[in-house]
C-alpha cells in the first residue's frame, strides 16, 4: 500500500481576488457608494428619494459589464431630479408570440415574461433570451448590494 503525502497548507481564498466576482462586485459598489453616502451625509437636508438614487447609481456602476446596468445608468443620469420617477411600463415593447392561437399555459408565460419586462432595467428592449440572461445577473447582483447595505447598516449601529 503506497503511501500518499497530504499537503498540510490548504488555501482557504483564492490569491486572485479578481476570480471572485462577488468579491469585486461588493469592491466596486462599496467604492461607490461609501463617497456618495459621506456626501449626503454633510448635507443634512438629502431626502430619501436621494438615497434611493445615490444607491441605484452605485450598483448601476458596480456592474457595468451587464445590458441592464447600463440601461440603469442611462436612466438614472438622465435624470436631472433624483427625486423623479418614471414608471416602467412606459413604452414596454410586447413580446411577439409564435403561435398565436396557444392555450392558457403559454399566456400565463407570456404575462409573467412581461412582468420581468418591467422589473429588469431596460428589459422592454430585450428579446427573451438576453432578458433572462440578464435577470440572473441582476438578481444576483440585488442581493450582493443587499449584504452590502446591511453591513454598512450593522457597521453604523
Amino acid at each position: 500500500m503506497e503511501r500518499q503525502i497530504i499537503n498540510k497548507k490548504k488555501r482557504v481564498f483564492s490569491l486572485e481576488p479578481n476570480k471572485n466576482p462577488s468579491a469585486v462586485f461588493t469592491r466596486k459598489y462599496t467604492s461607490h457608494l461609501v463617497p456618495a453616502l459621506k456626501k449626503l451625509n454633510m448635507n443634512k437636508n438629502s431626502s430619501k428619494q436621494t438615497v434611493k438614487h445615490e444607491v441605484d447609481m452605485a450598483l448601476a456602476l458596480s456592474a457595468q459589464e451587464f445590458a441592464w446596468s447600463r440601461f440603469l445608468l442611462q436612466k438614472l443620469s438622465s435624470s436631472t431630479n433624483p427625486t423623479a420617477t418614471t414608471s416602467s411600463s412606459d413604452g414596454i415593447r410586447i413580446l411577439e408570440r409564435s403561435n398565436k392561437e396557444g392555450g392558457n399555459e403559454e399566456g400565463e408565460i407570456e404575462e409573467k415574461l412581461m412582468e420581468l419586462q418591467k422589473l429588469l432595467p431596460g428589459g422592454e428592449e430585450m428579446n427573451v433570451e438576453e432578458m433572462l440572461s440578464e435577470i440572473g445577473n441582476y438578481i444576483k447582483c440585488l442581493e450582493l448590494q443587499t449584504i452590502a447595505l446591511k453591513s454598512i447598516v450593522q457597521d453604523s449601529t
